[in-house]
């Protein structure tokens, strides 16, 4: 449904099922909205605003920080399989988290609107707030990178840089959630990357993320050690 679907009639309709409350027209035009087309407007850039990272952040986080905390980063080898680890953990955890958060599928719409369609009215602001929304978004999330890289012992590779990593893995993240057609039930494949071998399940963005890791990072030679305790 597109930004035609937005119309007063359907949205007082729904307050009014859901709440009692029975509103006009007359309760909104030139009180709150000179028209329809603004209402629309204020909806769609109030959901451009809010590219919401914070609920998959949050679990994407919860998860690892536990894992990062015990990784090995004694040698070089063992601070390359602490990142392949994360990859598969975190690429799972985030995955999940994207496909259930209805927010994220709300904010993929009105992007999918602003560059396929004549928005109504306002195209500029809603274009401006999709831009800041998912500006600050990767703002999160290149923080969070920033601190795996730094307890990791690993550097980003020359000309390339942390921000241009977030930028790759948002995108990557978001056309594997697309292709998923919102479905949680994640394809999942077996790599022999556990102890000794093992099989262990990977998604498909998690094995995209591990190669990712390694095109943009390298070892860092003058990251210390951790003093064995």
């Amino acid at each position: 449904m597109g930004a035609g679907g937005l119309t007063f009639k359907r949205v007082f309709g729904h307050v009014e099922a859901t709440t009692g409350v029975r509103l006009t027209n007359a309760s909104v035009i030139r009180r709150i909205w000179d028209n329809q087309e603004d209402f629309q407007a204020d909806v769609l850039v109030a959901i451009a605003s809010n590219a919401d990272a914070a609920g998959e952040l949050d679990r994407t986080a919860a998860v690892l920080t536990p894992l990062l905390a015990g990784v090995d980063r004694s040698t070089p080898g063992a601070r390359w399989q602490a990142l392949s680890e994360l990859a598969r953990v975190g690429g799972e955890v985030g995955m999940r988290a994207r496909l259930e958060t209805r927010d994220w599928s709300l904010w993929m719409g009105v992007w999918v609107l602003a560059l396929t369609t004549g928005l109504p009215g306002r195209r500029a602001r809603v274009r401006d707030a999709l831009v800041e929304g998912l500006a600050a978004t990767t703002d999160t999330w290149e923080q969070l990178f920033a601190l795996v890289v730094d307890h990791l012992g690993i550097r980003v590779r020359t000309p390339l840089t942390l921000r241009q990593f977030t930028v790759a893995v948002s995108a990557m993240a978001e056309g594997s959630a697309i292709r998923q057609g919102g479905d949680p039930e994640l394809v999942l494949v077996g790599r022999p990357t556990g102890p000794d071998g093992a099989l262990q399940e990977w998604t498909l963005f998690g094995v995209c993320l591990e190669a990712l890791a390694h095109r943009f990072f390298e070892i860092d030679p003058d990251a210390a050690a951790p003093v064995a305790a």
